[in-house]
């Protein structure tokens, strides 16, 4: 099986889609993991729609977040096909807008409830046991649960690095999703939540049940020591995204702490925020960097020559209270 045919694109829906709304020219959007798979994508549906034309959006897709609602308006496009995340809650297109999941058909079952039971066995409590996962496994994730019967498991839903599953009445969450983001920005919020509830993660691609507990610890004390950094803070650079990582109310309430305290900040706005982006503005002449966009990007440019925090992290900062730690914000 090739690595494309790992995942469902549900052509005939997309090509159901496009008919009901007699679209003649769709963008197509796709994660940059999965991008290889848009030649194939696009011939299934043009060998059924023959003359619908299809143009693929390179612009950053890493959540549903940032549907490219301009980028299809500039094409002309009529429609949206958007793979590999289902709608965000904080965000509507506003062209019509499918949301493909690409559900990932090599996972595998009995390993997945395999590690389901060991967490039953080792953290059996009153409360149950919450899972979240990510779109690829939603529906098999569910599915997977009710074969489980030696504890109370509560499916949360889809958990995103901005909007974790919630951990009340929880004795332990589990998040099912490749790689280590999603699981780690889980245990963040657990903490800021102030829940105490345990964190574990499931990977499904190698099959793998860890505890993130070691690596948290060592991101959370950089994180604070990044808050610590910018106490005395004055001259404060905020990075504002699009689409649904635009965050409007998180920013005026900022910039409302900076005025009220006398500092001075530039506000700007980017699609994609990278280390060159920070060189290019001159960061060297700010003595903060507010990353307003996504919380991930703040994470991954922990060892950015400047302090790159949250917006929930710039809070506590110009509150200088490190009493409770505040994610994402």
């Amino acid at each position: 099986m090739s690595y494309c045919q790992n995942y469902d694109f549900e052509i005939n829906t997309i090509v159901k889609f496009l008919r009901e709304i007699k679209a003649k020219k769709v963008l197509l959007q796709i994660p940059e993991g999965l991008q290889l798979c848009a030649p194939d994508i696009i011939r299934s549906v043009k060998s059924i729609l023959e003359d619908i034309e299809i143009v693929l959006s390179q612009n950053p897709s890493f959540g549903s977040c940032l549907v490219d609602d301009w980028g299809a308006q500039e094409l002309g496009a009529e429609a949206i096909v958007h793979i590999g995340h289902v709608e965000y809650r904080y965000y509507k297109p506003k062209l019509p807008t499918l949301f493909i999941r690409g559900a990932y058909q090599g996972i595998d079952r009995d390993n997945i409830i395999e590690l389901l039971l060991q967490v039953c066995k080792q953290h059996s409590a009153k409360a149950p046991i919450c899972v979240g996962t990510t779109a690829q496994h939603m529906v098999e994730i569910q599915r997977f649960i009710k074969e489980v019967k030696d504890c109370e498991i509560l499916y949360k839903g889809v958990a995103l690095g901005c909007a974790p599953i919630n951990p009340n009445e929880c004795s332990t969450v589990v998040i099912i999703a490749g790689g280590r983001f999603h699981c780690i920005a889980q245990a963040l919020y657990n903490i800021a939540s102030r829940g105490f509830v345990n964190t574990l993660c499931i990977d499904p691609y190698t099959g793998s049940l860890w505890n993130p507990e070691k690596d948290v610890r060592k991101v959370l004390n950089v994180r604070l020591w990044k808050v610590r950094e910018v106490f005395e803070a004055h001259k404060w650079l905020i990075i504002d995204g699009f689409y649904g990582q635009h965050r409007p109310h998180l920013i005026a309430n900022l910039i409302e702490k900076l005025r009220r305290l006398g500092k001075e900040y530039l506000v700007t706005k980017a699609l994609r925020i990278s280390r060159d982006l920070l060189d290019n503005i001159g960061a060297e002449n700010f003595d903060a960097i507010v990353i307003a966009a996504c919380p991930h990007i703040a994470l991954d440019l922990a060892d950015y020559r400047k302090p790159v925090i949250t917006i929930g992290e710039a809070i506590m900062a110009l509150d200088q209270d490190m009493s409770r730690y505040i994610y994402p914000w």
